[in-house]
């Protein structure tokens, strides 16, 4: 059973709203999930508490309610207004899911032994949903997020994970020194991309433990984390660019380790 809104001032209308604001995010511990397909992730990952849909079009959408209303999931039935006010973008799918963060553990994530990618001051979005989005794919068992990285759970990085949030473990907040430390008693070792005193990726050694460390987009790792690095590694490259995209670059680096896993 639905419920029907039409005015854009309704109490749940703007609390949903506000959730495309960061502290307000942080505030409720809930983020929205903006689209079709991002929505039948939330809803079978069971982390939506509510959904705001337009007039129902087609089989997909009627299906994805029916699940929802059989979760017991809130289903608010808005105006094209109110879905405009909601939404992050300008041409919204119509349907949207206010959905609940992760709260994973830290030692629990690095107990599992997984290939781990770690994001350092990353601070694009859309760079940290592909990124997740990429990992998902690779197989990666988490994504943990230093202090300084953009939030995750802003709508860009999440529309841009394409349902990938929903998928595997993502930590964020995470202190550098608390990171290094936790790592290294479970046993991984640190791979920072880097130029500086680095080995051709595809020679190097990608066996045992590894957390794939990225950096800032201008600035790339940081002073301390290369220093604690076990292994640097640099993606050798023939044409003209200077640099591959963080993203981009992150993807071959999970990718190739992906590789020598299979093979």
């Amino acid at each position: 059973m639905s419920m029907e809104l039409t005015g854009i001032h309704n109490p749940l209308v703007k609390a949903a709203a506000e959730l495309k604001q960061k502290k307000y995010r942080q505030q409720q511990g809930l983020f929205l999930a903006e689209g079709l397909r991002t929505v039948e992730e939330a809803v079978a990952a069971r982390a939506a508490q509510s959904i705001f849909y337009t007039a129902i079009e087609d089989d997909r959408t009627r299906a994805v309610l029916e699940r929802a209303a059989a979760q017991r999931i809130k289903l608010y039935c808005v105006s094209d207004g109110v879905m405009k006010k909601i939404a992050d973008t300008e041409t919204p799918q119509g349907i949207i899911a206010v959905c609940a963060m992760q709260s994973p553990v830290l030692e629990q994530l690095v107990a599992s032994g997984k290939l781990l990618l770690v994001l350092d001051r990353v601070g694009d979005p859309g760079n940290l949903g592909t990124m997740l989005r990429t990992a998902d794919a690779a197989g990666i068992g988490g994504v943990i997020l230093l202090k300084g990285c953009a939030d995750i759970y802003a709508p860009k990085a999440v529309r841009s994970s394409m349902g990938s949030l929903f998928h595997l473990p993502v930590l964020a907040g995470v202190g550098e020194e608390e990171l290094v430390g936790s790592v290294r008693r479970a046993g991984y070792q640190l791979l920072v991309t880097c130029l500086d005193g680095a080995d051709n990726l595809y020679k190097a050694d990608l066996s045992g433990r590894l957390a794939f460390v990225m950096g800032n987009e201008a600035n790339g790792v940081s002073a301390g984390l290369l220093a604690a690095a076990d292994k640097r590694v640099y993606i050798p490259m023939q044409g003209r660019a200077e640099s591959l995209n963080v993203a981009m670059a992150a993807g071959i680096v999970m990718f190739e380790a992906l590789r020598r896993q299979m093979s």
